[in-house]
């Protein structure tokens, strides 16, 4: 069996496509979302559609699902996120349908599964909390806290930073981000764990910043960051 590990989709539309797509050329029967299926970018009803509908999919919640639900019924911190993330909460308040908020305020901040004998634990930030971020430059000490008795795999999002790391027999993976990844901007990043051999292979898909940017122009022509973050390190985005 080949299972996709996906994370940080942030409402990028166009990202999520050409995953989806590479996803199924490689034959995957299952998916990983590791949260954060929201925010940042202008396309929410449309991702949070696509994986309520897709089959074999384990959905996870981020950090921003929770901005989400306290932004809905808080207006002083509905306005901070909009300063500090643009309008990409907003979008959800306006288009999101009661069913599809319902449904992402149902997703667990964790997940343990056991799948063809692997022990797999899924978080968004880290083990202990949602919105831990453990970079790849995190201190050895902190990777050396995590349990190792407990899990074949433990899959983690959060910094939009692809990494891996082993303690023991436990492999520690970031697939990095699909909506907005840091290192190489417009380059989605995923994962693909064979559980045959138990191999993890980084997959880098490009995606179409130019409708990716464009939207951002139009909705927060004056937050940079998101227009930017899409062209680091990338000459040709």
């Amino acid at each position: 069996m080949k299972i996709a590990v996906i994370s940080d989709i942030h409402s990028n539309k166009p990202a999520l496509d050409a995953v989806i797509l590479d996803i199924k050329n490689n034959k995957c029967t299952h998916i990983f979302v590791l949260g954060d299926l929201i925010g940042y970018y202008h396309w929410p009803k449309y991702v949070v559609e696509e994986l309520m509908t897709l089959d074999n999919c384990t959905v996870i919640r981020g950090n921003h699902e929770d901005l989400l639900i306290k932004a809905r019924i808080n207006k002083e911190f509905n306005t901070e996120c909009y300063k500090k993330y643009g309008s990409g909460l907003n979008i959800c308040i306006e288009s999101l349908s009661t069913e599809q908020m319902a449904w992402l305020d149902s997703l667990p901040v964790s997940a343990e599964l056991c799948i063809e004998n692997l022990k797999i634990g899924l978080f968004h930030g880290s083990e202990r909390e949602t919105d831990e971020y453990l970079y790849p430059d995190v201190s050895k000490f902190r990777i050396k806290e995590i349990p190792d008795n407990q899990f074949d795999f433990i899959f983690f999002g959060h910094t939009h930073y692809p990494v891996v790391f082993n303690k023991g027999c436990t492999v520690i993976a970031n697939p990095g981000s699909v909506g907005q990844p840091r290192d190489v901007g417009s380059l989605a990043s995923y994962l693909i764990l064979n559980t045959r051999n138990r191999a993890i292979s980084f997959k880098r898909v490009p995606f179409d910043s130019h409708e990716v940017r464009n939207k951002a122009l139009e909705y927060d022509p004056d937050y940079h960051y998101l227009t930017d973050i899409l062209k680091r390190n990338n000459p040709y985005a």
